[in-house]
C-alpha cells in the first residue's frame, strides 16, 4: 500500500545498466525487498540522455524505445540525472519483481530502491 510520507526504503538499491550501444535493453535484474511495499524509487545517473524503466512481476519480457508515431512499452521514461518514486507490482521478502533498463546512450544506468512513500 502507498503511504503519504517521505520514502523510506525497504530494500536493497539495485543499479541496472544497460551496457553496450544506445537503444540495447539490460539484462533482467531481481528486486527484493526486507518487507511488502510497491514504490519504487528510480534515479538516472545520466546526465544528458534519457533512460527508460520497466518493472515487472514477470521475469520474461522485452522493452523498446518509443519511436515517432509507434506505440512503445509501459516503460516508464526518466529524464537526464533526475529521480522518481513510482508505483508497482507489489514485492517481498518471498515474492520479487524484475526491472530492465534501454536508454538513449551507451551504458544507461537507473538505480531501483522499493520502499513506500513519495
Amino acid at each position: 500500500m502507498a503511504n503519504n510520507i517521505a520514502f523510506q526504503p525497504m530494500g536493497k538499491t539495485v543499479k541496472v545498466t544497460a551496457t553496450g550501444s544506445a537503444n540495447t535493453e539490460s539484462p533482467v535484474f531481481t528486486i527484493t525487498a526486507s518487507g511488502p511495499s510497491n514504490q519504487y524509487y528510480l534515479a538516472n545517473d545520466s546526465v544528458n540522455n534519457f533512460s527508460y524503466v520497466w518493472i515487472s512481476a514477470n521475469s520474461t519480457f522485452n522493452i523498446a524505445l518509443p519511436e515517432t508515431q509507434t506505440l512503445g512499452t509501459f516503460a516508464v521514461p526518466l529524464p537526464p540525472f533526475s529521480y522518481v518514486v513510482i508505483t508497482g507490482p507489489q514485492v517481498n521478502q518471498s515474492t520479487n519483481v524484475y526491472a530492465r533498463v534501454i536508454g538513449d546512450s551507451t551504458n544507461s544506468a537507473v538505480y531501483i530502491t522499493p520502499g513506500e512513500g513519495f
